[in-house]
């Protein structure tokens, strides 16, 4: 008799889960520099970063940890490149602020990696709680 393996066991399985990371990732990423690009008008060179770090604490929150960082890491990269360099001429004072963007966005990502874990939890002990009570219900 052959055991069967849980989905999210088999390789295809977390393939698949990187890909949706992966492209979850992208789109948040393209998403937040459409937005902060149609801001230019506005804010100039101001504050590259401060979309990203709400990019970086939906992505922790939405998909976990490993999407979280790509989206600190691109979102760092893409905020350097476009907003502080676009010149190719580094201001000064850029490096520092990229260096700030990501010693920020680290606790926002630990932050949102915890609260992922917690709501994981909650839920996993709510859905037990209403199997004991029968019928999915948990009001009688």
């Amino acid at each position: 008799m052959t055991e069967m393996v849980r989905p999210e066991k088999r390789p295809s399985w977390r393939l698949l889960q990187f890909a949706i990371t992966m492209i979850v990732a992208g789109l948040l990423l393209a998403v937040t520099t459409w937005v902060r690009m149609a801001l230019i008008p506005y804010l100039g060179g101001l504050s590259p970063f401060m979309l990203y770090i709400a990019a970086v604490l939906v992505a922790g929150l939405v998909r976990g940890p490993l999407c979280g960082g790509l989206v600190m890491l691109g979102g760092g990269l893409l905020g350097y490149e476009l907003f502080l360099s676009p010149d190719g001429v580094a201001q000064k004072g850029s490096m520092l602020a990229l260096m700030m963007f990501w010693g920020v966005a680290t606790p926002v990502l630990a932050t949102a990696s915890e609260l992922r874990s917690q709501l994981r939890d909650a839920m996993t002990r709510l859905s037990a709680a209403i199997d004991r009570k029968g019928n999915n219900r948990i009001i009688s």
